[in-house]
C-alpha cells in the first residue's frame, strides 16, 4: 500500500530528525560539561598552588622565628 508505506517513510523522517536533535543537545551539554569540569579543575589548582605558597611562607616564617630564638 503506497499510503501506508508513504506515513511510515515520513515517520521515520520524524523519528530520525528528533533523534538528532535529542544527539545534538547532548553533545552540546557534553561539551558545557567538559568546559565546566575543565574551568572548575583550573581553578582548584590554582588554589592547590597559592595554598602550597602559602604554607612555604609560613614554614620560612617558622624557621626565621626559630633561629632568632636561638
Amino acid at each position: 500500500d503506497p499510503h501506508r508505506w508513504l506515513a511510515e517513510t515520513k515517520w521515520l523522517c520524524e523519528e530520525v530528525k528528533e533523534r538528532e536533535s535529542k544527539e545534538k543537545k547532548l553533545r552540546c551539554y557534553l561539551l558545557q560539561s567538559r568546559e565546566q569540569l575543565k574551568h572548575f579543575t583550573q581553578m582548584k589548582e590554582t588554589e592547590h598552588q597559592s595554598l602550597f605558597k602559602q604554607i612555604k611562607k609560613q614554614e620560612k616564617l617558622l624557621e626565621d622565628l626559630h633561629r632568632e630564638k636561638r
